[in-house]
């Protein structure tokens, strides 16, 4: 078996965080998404990410981290989302250029599974297997992948539909057997972003599709909402300060704070926030935000605020 992970997208909606960072490599709790993901997946597993040119030197930089992982960074020709391949686009692309002739692992790279990847890999029977969510939740459901299930199988499965059949979601986490890794190539020449459609695709061939129903942590981070939440319910009411930081003068801290590398606070209070590497925080009053790398912040009081990297902001 050999695992692709998804980590090409340009996640728009989440800027600046990702104007120069992929979305898999944002910081979540101790640690970028993706590491998360990865450290999941049972060490003889090839993990093939596929990103674009954009994020190539990055990801090179974090793969440093694994040098005993059997880890391969491959790059799509896309420089922009406007020619960015798509979810199933991508995947047949890898599959193709990696010449893949056994079963595959694809997983969303912009997700955190909380399940054991091995319950998940011994679940599956060499049919298609998908990792299912219940949301409980229709209007949610409605973002997402439906799956419909009887006795353990998908009998309908629904993209992002208006009427939603269950709350049951599809979490961005599949198995394929071998055989079916050209259906994946063929429907992608004509619907290179429509991942969910091969499950439509192939329940119409009566493909026998499998379940797997978790009730572990899902979080898919979609948005700035979906991130600052993740990082919430991930820390908890603590702080993770890593590596040195400097503190002076009176602070004050509230639910889940991380300080990263090289951090200096100030006389400052900080509730829910995330400040990455290099900053410098001095008389100033943080909610519910997330302060890129390099940042300077005086005299300020911000909520729900994402900070581009390098920011420097006085009042």
């Amino acid at each position: 078996m050999k695992c692709i992970i998804l980590a090409g997208g340009f996640a728009t909606r989440l800027w600046p965080l990702t104007e120069n960072k992929a979305k898999p490599l944002l910081h979540l709790k101790d640690k970028p998404l993706i590491s998360h993901i990865v450290e999941k997946i049972p060490n003889d597993i090839e993990i093939i990410i596929s990103t674009n040119a954009v994020f190539e030197e990055e990801f090179k930089e974090w793969k440093k981290g694994y040098s005993d992982r059997n880890v391969k960074i491959l790059i799509e020709d896309s420089a922009s989302d406007e020619f960015k391949k798509g979810a199933l686009g991508a995947t047949a692309f890898v599959i193709e250029e990696e010449k893949i002739d056994e079963s595959l692992m694809l997983l969303a790279g912009d997700n955190y599974f909380g399940f054991d990847m091995q319950d998940f890999i011994d679940k599956f029977d060499e049919n298609p297997l998908l990792a299912a969510y219940d949301i409980k939740d229709l209007n949610q459901a409605k973002k997402f992948g439906v799956v419909v299930q009887r006795e353990g199988h998908v009998y309908e499965f629904q993209e992002k539909p208006d009427n939603p059949k269950s709350t049951l979601v599809s979490t961005g986490c599949y198995i394929f057997p071998k055989r079916n890794l050209p259906d994946i190539v063929n429907y992608a020449k004509q619907h290179n972003d429509d991942l969910g459609g091969i499950f439509e695709y192939l329940l119409k061939k009566g493909e026998p599709i499998k379940v797997f129903r978790f009730d572990e942590k899902w979080i898919d981070i979609g948005s700035f909402d979906a991130y600052l939440k993740a990082n919430r319910e991930l820390i908890g009411n603590h702080i993770i300060k890593k590596g040195e930081v400097k503190e002076e003068g009176d602070n004050k801290y509230i639910g889940s704070v991380y300080l990263g590398e090289n951090v200096t606070i100030k006389d400052s209070t900080l509730d829910n926030v995330v400040v990455l590497k290099n900053c410098y925080i001095d008389n100033c009053v943080i909610r519910n935000c997330v302060i890129d790398e390099n940042c300077t912040l005086k005299n300020l009081d911000l909520s729900r605020k994402m900070i581009r990297q390098g920011s420097e902001i006085t009042k």
